[in-house]
């Protein structure tokens, strides 16, 4: 039931709506079947919400009856689309013939519409009866479906008694809002499942650091962390191997997320990919993620665990008996059971839950506590189940809604079981959900644990199979329907429903489900939806051939053994797909003992297709059928073998989304009938060799445009055709060193895109044929040209420019190109390998947070300019220069020596009333430079935000001195750094192979030291005058020896006060590997 019933059915009466208000004149013959399913799909939609609740009850007489509903409105959308279709390209020829003939242009203009049903029962006979015979056939098995639907005595129940999302419905104009590429999540919804998990996590990380009391031979450690799914095992694993004394204890740190249908092979090549060999050396530290008891992969592994040095083993699992079966003399083991959340862990966490909403504060909540705690105590203690009932009571913190919750007649379901705990709380929000909102998170369980989908991505899905409106008579533009199915995703996000994956995207742009939520999901969804997994192959036999979701996961290495799913089960059976994802390769031949397969495979099998994501599969051999998929919005191909798209891909008047990305075999000119893609918003093509067609700029409904190409033909250049396309919000521009003068440029009009949010400018590197100095600067000059003809909109929020060739930069990013970005939050800066100075316009930007810099090679002096801010108005009043800016960093400015403040400020530092630079900046980091020192202006008291410095790879720094308001330092591979002082608030700091370091001093608050150096024999004297908690070192192993055996004690003697010194043996890794799911993959 992938489909919620009190959606579908007035989806379809809106649609057949629409079709009658403004095509039914072209319908001879067919007027009264369309208005018979008219009254056929209004009648039911009264009925459509308590049939779904029964259904969802375990009605069995009515999961029948819906589906037999069901199937009839599937059957309508198909019919009534194909007639729009049709409808849309007789508009087209009767445009183009009466443009031809005056007689007829005259009869037109006299009596609008009167030829239309003419011509079109002139041209289409066979269409025109045959779509009579198909609406007959449809209003009588609706016929039949109301008289069943008598016997089974439904109630009626109004639709608009469902609050919905959305700002505006389906036909509604909606009011202006603010500009949306990606959920608003101003909050993390994931966070520390009580106080308990702080104490988990400090007696894990000491065993799995602590020396082993085994034989010698005991190498490795498995810690096998146990409970029920929604206990926070994961969330366990996550805080132990991203803590700190857990980061510098390991030269390797591998996650594999594993579920419970995985493929050997592809984890191997995942950990490989990670630095898992026989090979290694160095110490490891293996995450394997949720492990099912079925043919866990520990056999897999463990040869090359075993070949390596020390390794240590974190599983976390549902089964208890797990551990035994790996168990043997060479492998010390321990078991760890996460218990349920104490009441009052359980409390906290769901008041931090709740607060997650900008409109609740802790009074509001503290006012709720009685109520509140008896809530959670029908949670049993599972942080799940009380994370998604806090989704469910912050919408509404009142309470009169607090107690309905608590008084809901699910609670006194069978709560024996943690599962139906789980459950009866996921119903209750489920059932909270509008109907469409309730399509969304439904759908959102079609993707497997493995692959990751960027929400745009997901948008764009949901829109294809129409869950966020879309009809002819939907009044929203396509902007406005996109960002209202952002506004589910952020929706379901609040709820709880879906997490933010910050690892992979911190942005909140990809999310991820867990896999309790995704069982409810799929036991909702029955018949309609169905997610195979590698080595689950039977489950194509053995399903509905009523589905109309179909997700396929499978191996993509061709090294792999394991059964691929088979082509032939997939389109023989399931022919009524209007959603398909393949995420791995497909065996396209018959099996062995089987039928011959007539010809190539083809998706036309699937006449029904709305949506195709495919991964890693062979895509070449079906790239013709793609135009039998008359209803297709959604085509995305990953890593496939496509070389082409094919000529008549114009035929797919619905298509929304191209994507091709890493289809390293794709090449040439995309069609012409390309350009016949009028509903197109979204196209991205991942090759280099790709090439657009001339006119391209017709398809003005583009919102999202990537690695356009910047290419030529004479007189034309592809940049002219950007100049009509004003919805954009996206755009990526590759290539711009082969525009050859800047007046092309500025016929993109770029600063006219006032829907822009995010501009990525990208050069590459200009001919090789030039070859003389002289030709190369007037080459850069040419380029500076070109970009200064690029001026961004105003309102533009995120630009990157990446391979710039230019001696300078663009003159709109410096005070005299008088620069306007007052929107602009994010600036990355990559690969500038001319420039010889920074702008001096950046400074000026009022809304920036986050400035990156990296690649820029010629840079060897940063001045004054950079942060003083003077008026425009040739005045000496001083502004504050980068007012909010939060990040900083500069990475690889390989040449850069200096970094000269501003004189006024660095003298006025003492003065509380002086404009500060940088007031707001929480993180700093230098990154592989030649600084000498940082300035002393940069060190302000007054910049009281300033929580994290990081000093990397600089061979020229000599000391560090008075930052008061740092409270985390990172020092490594300084050489030459010899005194760090005066960061009077620093907690924690980490320092690695800094052998000349003499002076550590003023820094009161140091709670935790990390000392890595392997080369030395001996530690340093300054390590002595420090008062610590806790002290790490990680050292050789001669030292290490030295320190554990008691006879080298001269400088820790000198720790009375340190609580905790930990010695862990180091050895030299030039590439430390870490971080990251490694089984995942985003789209």
């Amino acid at each position: 039931m992938a489909v919620v019933l009190d959606h579908l059915v007035p989806y379809v009466q809106q649609m057949v709506k629409d079709m009658a208000a403004e095509e039914l004149r072209v319908l001879v013959g067919v007027t009264g079947g369309i208005k018979k399913l008219e009254a056929s799909t209004e009648y039911f939609q009264d009925y459509a919400t308590d049939a779904e609740r029964r259904r969802i009850d375990d009605d069995d007489s009515m999961k029948r009856w819906v589906r037999k509903l069901k199937d009839a409105l599937y059957e309508a959308t198909d019919i009534l689309e194909l007639y729009q279709l049709h409808a849309e390209d007789e508009e087209r020829r009767r445009r183009r013939q009466l443009g031809a003939a005056d007689c007829w242009t005259i009869i037109e203009e006299k009596a609008p519409g009167f030829l239309e049903p003419l011509l079109f029962c002139l041209r289409n006979p066979g269409f025109a009866h045959g779509l009579g015979v198909r609406l007959k056939q449809l209003n009588a098995s609706f016929d039949e479906i109301r008289r069943e639907m008598v016997e089974l005595g439904l109630k009626k129940q109004l639709m608009d008694s469902y609050p919905l999302v959305r700002r505006s419905q389906p036909g509604e104009a909606s009011t202006p809002r603010s500009r949306k590429t990606t959920p608003s999540l101003s909050r993390s919804s994931t966070v520390v499942v009580g106080d308990r998990i702080e104490w988990d996590t400090r007696t894990l990380v000491q065993e799995l650091l602590a020396d082993d009391d085994e034989p010698a031979a005991a190498k490795i450690k498995v810690v096998s962390i146990v409970g029920a799914g929604g206990m926070g095992k994961t969330t366990l694993a996550k805080n132990i191997f991203n803590h700190g004394d857990i980061q510098g204890g390991f030269a390797f740190k591998i996650w594999l997320s594993v579920t419970d249908s995985y493929d050997v092979e592809k984890l191997l090549s995942s950990a490989d990919s990670q630095g898992l060999t026989p090979s290694r050396t160095g110490k490891l530290l293996l995450v394997m993620d949720d492990v099912w008891p079925k043919n866990h992969p520990w056999d897999g592994f463990n040869r090359i665990i075993n070949n390596g040095a020390a390794a240590r083993v974190i599983i976390t699992t549902r089964d208890e008996g797990l551990l035994r079966s790996i168990t043997t003399r060479d492998i010390a083991t321990l078991q760890y059971h996460v218990n349920p959340l104490r009441d009052q862990d359980a409390w906290s966490l769901l008041k931090q839950q709740v607060m997650c909403s900008r409109e609740v504060d802790s009074e509001d909540v503290d006012r709720l506590q009685h109520i509140g705690k008896a809530i959670v105590s029908k949670c049993d203690g599972s942080p799940l189940a009380i994370k998604v009932i806090a989704g469910l009571l912050r919408k509404n913190v009142q309470e009169r809604y607090w107690k309905s919750v608590l008084d809901e007649p699910l609670w006194s379901r069978d709560r024996k079981k943690q599962h139906e705990v789980i459950n009866s709380v996921l119903r209750l929000s489920y059932d909270d959900l509008s109907p469409p909102l309730k399509q969304c998170f439904l759908y959102f369980s079609l993707f497997p644990k493995g692959l990751v989908i960027q929400s745009n991505h997901i948008v764009g899905m949901w829109m294809s199979e129409g869950f966020l409106g879309g009809g002819p008579g939907d009044r929203r533009t396509r902007t406005e329907i996109e960002e209202d199915g952002l506004d589910y995703y952020e929706d379901l996000v609040l709820k709880n429903l879906i997490e933010p994956a910050p690892e992979i995207a911190g942005d909140g742009s990809v999310c991820k489900m867990h896999d309790v939520i995704r069982s409810f999901a799929h036991e909702i969804a029955e018949e309609e939806l169905l997610v195979v997994g590698p080595g689950q192959n039977s489950q194509l036999v053995s399903s509905s051939s009523a589905i109309r979701q179909l997700s396929v996961e499978s191996t993509e290495l061709e090294s792999s053994s394991m059964a691929l799913p088979e082509w032939s089960r997939i389109s023989g059976k399931h022919r009524l797909l209007r959603s398909l994802i393949i995420n791995g390769r497909v065996e396209f031949n018959a099996p062995t003992g089987g039928a011959a397969v007539a010809g190539e495979p083809t998706l036309a099998s699937f006449p029904s297709l709305r949506a195709l994501l495919v991964r890693h599969a062979e895509t070449e051999r079906f790239v013709e059928s793609l135009c039998s998929l008359r209803h297709l919005r959604f085509l995305h191909l990953d890593s496939t073998d496509i070389t082409r798209l094919p000529d008549g891909i114009g035929g797919l008047r619905f298509l929304q989304h191209i994507g091709l990305d890493n289809c390293s075999k794709f090449g040439g000119e995309l069609p012409r009938s390309f350009l016949e893609l009028e509903r197109l918003t979204s196209l991205k093509v991942d090759c280099t060799e790709c090439t657009v067609p001339k006119g391209f700029g017709v398809l003005t409904g583009l919102r999202r445009l990537s690695l356009f190409p910047a290419q030529t033909d004479g007189d034309w250049c592809s940049l002219q055709e950007l100049g009509q396309l004003q919805e954009l919000v996206r755009l990526e521009i590759r290539g711009l060193a082969a525009v050859p003068s800047a007046a092309l440029a500025a016929d993109a009009r770029i600063h006219d895109k006032e829907q822009l949010v995010v501009l990525v400018l990208m050069c590459y590197n200009p001919p090789e044929s030039i070859s003389t100095s002289e030709g190369m600067r007037e080459e850069c000059q040419r380029i500076e040209e070109v970009f200064d003809h690029l001026r961004p909109p105003r309102l533009l929020e995120c630009l990157v420019l990446k391979d710039y060739m230019g001696r300078r930069l663009p003159s709109w990013m410096c005070v005299g190109g008088n620069i306007d970005l007052d929107s602009l939050t994010s600036l990355e800066m990559v690969s500038l390998p001319f420039c010889t100075q920074l702008p001096d316009g950046l400074c000026r930007l009022a809304s920036l947070k986050r400035l990156y810099i990296k690649y820029a090679s010629s840079i060897q002096r940063v001045g004054p300019e950079f942060q003083r801010n003077i008026s425009s108005s040739g005045s000496r009043r001083r502004r504050r220069s980068f007012p909010k800016l939060e990040f900083l960093r500069f990475d690889k400015l390989q040449q850069w020596e200096e970094w000269e403040w501003d004189e006024e400020e660095e003298q006025a530092q003492g003065n509380k009333d002086s404009i500060v630079a940088m007031p707001r900046l929480q993180q700093l980091g230098f990154f592989y430079c030649k600084l000498r020192r940082l300035p002393a202006g940069l060190a302000s008291s007054n910049r009281r935000a300033l929580r994290e410095l990081v000093l990397w790879n600089l061979p020229c720094i000599t000391s560090l001195e008075n930052f008061p308001s740092v409270k985390e330092l990172n020092v490594a591979r300084c050489p030459r750094l010899r005194i760090i002082r005066g960061l009077a608030n620093l907690r924690g700091v980490s320092i690695e192979l800094c052998p000349a370091l003499e002076v550590l001093q003023d820094v009161p608050a140091l709670d935790t030291m990390h000392w890595t150096d392997p080369t030395v024999y001996e530690l340093p004297d300054y390590l002595g005058g420090l008062k610590l908690n806790v002290l790490h070192l990680y050292c050789n192993p001669e030292l290490t020896r030295a320190l554990a055996s008691g006879n080298y004690r001269t400088t820790l003697d000198k720790h009375p006060i340190c609580n905790q010194i930990r010695v862990t043996p180091a050895e030299l890794v030039d590439v430390v590997v870490s971080g990251g799911s490694s089984s995942t993959s985003t789209v």
